[in-house]
């Protein structure tokens, strides 16, 4: 449940110096939304040219307003391969963890998973990683 939240994103990430993307994406089965090795250079999002200090593998949905992130974390890991022990190998080599972004819709508010939703993330020994955004505080009428 989360009723907090205006809109959110679920992305996967994984990250690692001596990742190999096309290795991860045959494992995994998925197509990245972007992925690059360590030292390759690429544009961010605001098209400057970067060298990547480390490794990285992405995939995830698109931002959903009215959402609801466990469906979403659900969706996600269903497109990806359900074998444990290429998960297992996939995480006892890399940084890997889901990572939740989302504007939340007052100055607080909360996130709830259900527990197969838990379940999911732990048997793939995934972290969770949470970045969210509150209103403005500096005006009174938002404070308790």
């Amino acid at each position: 449940m989360t009723d907090a939240l205006q809109r959110a994103i679920a992305t996967l990430w994984i990250d690692g110096d001596d990742l190999d993307p096309e290795e991860i994406t045959r494992l995994l089965g998925g197509n990245p939304r972007s992925d690059v090795r360590k030292g390759q250079t690429f544009l961010d999002q605001s098209d400057r040219l970067i060298t990547a200090r480390t490794g990285r593998w992405r995939f995830g949905g698109d931002w959903e307003n009215e959402p609801n992130v466990g469906d979403q974390i659900a969706v996600l890991l269903a497109q990806l391969s359900q074998d444990l022990d290429v998960w297992t190998s996939i995480t006892s080599r890399y940084h890997c963890y889901m990572c939740v972004g989302g504007y939340l819709r007052g100055w607080t508010g909360g996130i709830t998973f259900e527990p197969h939703i838990l379940t999911l993330l732990a048997e793939r020994g995934l972290s969770i990683d949470f970045d969210l955004y509150a209103p403005d505080m500096s005006k009174d009428e938002h404070l308790p």
